[in-house]
């Protein structure tokens, strides 16, 4: 598998927790087994100090273990002292974290206070990227390195003095221009970024550390935070990690992204902490994030498969591993009970009026009725083999477990040119099954795979954190070629859920991709509102991505891979993006619908409703 590490967690087939070294946070510890910690981020100014002490106390009260503060100026140090002061007073004595860019001086004065701060490697002391071709030779590669192992001794120095967390925090769209000549803006130039961080603290015998690896891309995140486990797991010295989508967005788009990204490093057995981002109220984080932990924490058992122990593929990259399904028209096909929407194939048991532009499948007894109708396939179990054998050349799907794989007759038949395999789940480690079956056949021939899953939760977000962690951990990888998700509530329309699952994990598109920050004290404009009425004007425009930042630190980085973008500028001012660009700066914000629309029509990439 080339220079790629073959082991970053446990068991491949099994879900078993990692553990990592503990770090105190305050009294509270993470790390080492113990439970998965919660944290939101308050998105109010420190400055505002009963603002931030109501806030801090509701995300408390709605089950945090930490909450974070943004402090990008050195007099915020002083808001820190007294809302902690007021927090302590009022009977709030869970640790708070310092959020800090730019200035080593900021984080060496606020670690004096809280329990944890969090720095950026990409922008602490490292130049900040400015997407321009530099050039570094060796030499000056190394030097940068010292120096900034000279600048963060301060910090190290304080830290060991209070007691105080670090967490080192690489971000995609924030890496120096330093990583980015050698690795890109990629998953190698965030685990990088990260381990030199790592290894100057470890080589001053500072081990109080936490590590996020955080994208709004989904993909990228789970690529990236598997390679940092597997990197620490070669240094033999394994911290804790912190997850977490950034920029997930707002609404369902932000529940799956989170949910899926989040899901996926949990189902391996990794992460210690979480964050969901929301572009809403931060208490809403929490409760959606103790939705996910329930679902990994409450139905996982160890060693439902045959224990797997070294990578089967490449876990870091995005590869394709199964053929398209052609017969329906699109690269991912999503299978559907729901007749009044749109879904690539729609299954039936009872009659339905047949429309000749669609189709569909049935269970064998239907089908021999319907046998004329070139656009209706049967339906087959694995035990049925006088059905499979009366079949002959016909097209059919075929519906198995993993049990089905130990004979041989199965295997046989799943090899065949003219059948499309459906893998239905008998544990309760379902990805454990998808990666032992590619395993066993997916790596020899390139069938079509359709996961059929059946959901236990009821309630429309409990089905979002389930479906986040599976199917989600499993598409993310490219392990299927389509999805027939199964709810109880009938109410619910299974083909636009799948629809935007399928989107939240960049598999296929349906609407427009909204990328927008949660907000926090640097943002000076109502974030949440444009958020609302961009996604509201522009969610037709499928074929782009567009993004709505809180500010200048992370947003232009964050937002680079986007078609077309707002960032927060000044207060009640923002910049209007195309692509890495500022086109127009400093538009009131109740103009910036007008204006982004204004630049995409003049790029000819707007399409009427």
């Amino acid at each position: 598998m080339n220079d790629y590490p073959d082991k970053y967690c446990i068991d491949l087939h099994n879900y078993e927790r990692f553990p990592t070294r503990e770090v105190k946070v305050g009294d509270i510890p993470v790390g080492a087994l113990h439970p998965i910690r919660l944290q939101s981020m308050t998105n109010v100014s420190a400055m505002d100090i009963d603002k931030s002490v109501m806030q801090c106390q509701s995300i408390f009260d709605a089950g945090a273990d930490f909450v974070r503060i943004a402090t990008p100026r050195i007099i915020d140090v002083e808001s820190l002292k007294e809302i902690k002061k007021i927090l302590h007073k009022n009977g709030y004595t869970k640790p708070l974290i310092a959020d800090i860019h730019f200035n080593p001086v900021i984080a060496e004065e606020a670690a004096k206070i809280v329990e944890k701060v969090r720095i950026n490697p990409g922008n602490y002391v490292d130049k900040r990227a400015t997407f321009k071709k530099v050039e570094f030779s060796d030499f000056e590669y190394n030097l940068e390195l010292e120096k900034i192992h000279e600048r963060i001794l301060p910090l190290i120095k304080t830290c060991k003095e209070y007691g105080t967390a670090i967490r080192i925090g690489s971000n995609h769209g924030s890496l120096s221009d330093r990583i980015l000549t050698r690795y890109g803006n990629t998953v190698e130039g965030m685990v990088e970024s990260a381990m030199e961080f790592i290894n100057i603290f470890v080589y001053e015998n500072f081990f109080n550390l936490v590590i996020s690896m955080k994208a709004s891309d989904v993909k990228i995140m789970t690529h990236a935070c598997r390679l940092l486990n597997a990197r620490m797991i070669e240094q033999s010295c394994v911290f804790p990690q912190h997850l977490g989508v950034t920029e997930a967005g707002a609404d369902i788009d932000g529940r799956l992204k989170s949910s899926v990204g989040i899901g996926a490093i949990l189902s391996d057995g990794i992460g210690d902490t979480i964050r969901v981002s929301l572009t809403e109220n931060p208490e809403n984080e929490i409760i959606f994030g103790k939705k996910i932990i329930k679902n990994i924490t409450e139905k996982r058992t160890k060693f439902q498969n045959i224990s797997q122990y070294k990578n089967t593929y490449n876990p870091y990259i995005t590869q394709e591993k199964y053929n398209t399904l052609k017969l329906a028209g699109n690269k991912f096909v999503v299978v559907s009970e729901t007749t009044d929407s749109n879904p690539d194939i729609i299954y039936f048991q009872e009659y339905i009026d047949i429309k000749p532009e669609k189709k569909y499948l049935t269970n064998y007894k239907n089908w021999k009725s319907y046998i004329n109708h070139e656009n209706i396939f049967p339906l087959i179990k694995a035990s049925d083999i006088d059905h499979i054998k009366a079949l002959k050349d016909k097209f059919f799907f075929i519906e198995f477990s993993k049990f089905d794989l130990n004979k041989n007759e199965v295997l046989n038949i799943l090899l065949n040119e003219n059948v499309c395999p459906v893998l239905n789940f008998v544990t309760e480690n379902p990805l454990g099954e998808l990666r032992l079956f590619y395993k066993k056949i997916g790596e020899h021939h390139k069938i079509p795979l359709i996961l059929k899953y059946s959901c236990t939760s009821l309630e429309y977000e409990d089905i979002m954190a389930e479906t986040g962690i599976f199917p989600g951990s499993g598409l993310i990888d490219n392990l299927a070629s389509g999805l027939w998700l199964k709810v109880i509530d009938k109410k619910i329309n299974t083909s636009d859920l799948q629809l935007d699952f399928l989107q939240a994990i960049g598999i296929r598109y349906s609407k427009a991709e909204f990328v927008s920050c949660p907000g926090c004290g640097r943002t000076d404009y109502d974030l949440e509102k444009l958020t609302r009425e961009i996604k509201k004007e522009f969610a037709h425009l499928k074929n782009l991505k567009i993004a709505i930042m809180g500010c200048v630190v992370n947003g232009p980085g964050e937002m680079a891979d986007a078609d077309y973008g707002c960032v927060g500028a000044a207060k009640g001012l923002v910049h209007i993006y195309k692509g890495k660009d500022p086109v127009v700066k400093n538009i009131p914000e109740e103009n910036a619908v007008e204006y982004l629309k204004k630049i995409i029509t003049e790029n000819n990439d707007w399409i009427d409703k």
